[in-house]
């Protein structure tokens, strides 16, 4: 496993809303067993991959600065992300070693600057990868971009307010739903609400099967 902290925050956020805050509390109460079921847990992976370039556009177009991610802030700029920023002074331990803690907390710790210093690597090689430097592009700039010009036109518009409101608003759907992964087909047209389309089905349905085979084994 790569990134543990992004699986992390994963199971923090996106799967407890998934499974539900009673049943969620419910599970953690018992301390045993698992908490939701395969289809659960493929369900909020794919909701997730469905809709993330959309929120991560909307969310550095609304806080610019103020939120820096692995894609953006790798360690040499010296900006922690979010995902560090949440679990600081966390590492988890892996490795093969059973009898050695999973979470470790003291940063005084040998394991713990071990893992912190695989962790800046790994995320200092990730920041220049294809991925991490298409999403930099076609989403994190594109939201500071789209806010400066935003900014810029606010006192020019003033007067045309419910268009300008409009318009804004209607490009920004256009845009969140350009990035994302799921919506339907070209040849259906557009829809109000559009739902998965088969390739989006076919990916939740792998994700259940590799969920199971995880849990299985």
């Amino acid at each position: 496993m790569e990134d543990p902290k992004a699986y992390c925050i994963f199971y923090m956020y996106f799967y407890t809303a998934a499974v539900g805050e009673v049943r969620w509390k419910e599970c953690l109460s018992k301390e045993e067993g698992r908490i939701g079921s395969n289809a659960m847990e493929a369900f909020a992976l794919l909701v997730l991959v469905n809709n993330y370039k959309a929120w991560l556009y909307e969310e550095k177009k609304t806080h610019q600065a103020n939120l820096w991610t692995e894609y953006d802030s790798p360690p040499s700029k010296g900006r922690p992300s979010i995902v560090d920023k949440i679990l600081d002074g966390v590492q988890f331990n892996l490795g093969v070693e059973t009898r050695s803690p999973t979470v470790i907390y003291d940063k005084t710790d040998r394991t713990f600057k071990q893992l912190e210093n695989e962790r800046v690597e790994w995320l200092e090689a990730f920041c220049t990868t294809d991925p991490c430097l298409q999403t930099n592009d076609g989403v994190l700039k594109k939201a500071s971009t789209d806010s400066t010009s935003d900014e810029s036109n606010e006192e020019a518009e003033a007067d045309d307010d419910k268009f300008v409101l409009k318009e804004r608003a209607r490009k920004r759907r256009k845009m969140t739903r350009e990035l994302r992964e799921f919506t339907g087909v070209p040849s259906q047209g557009e829809r109000k609400h559009k739902g998965w389309s088969d390739e989006g089905m076919l990916a939740f349905e792998q994700y259940v099967e590799t969920i199971r085979k995880d849990v299985e084994h």
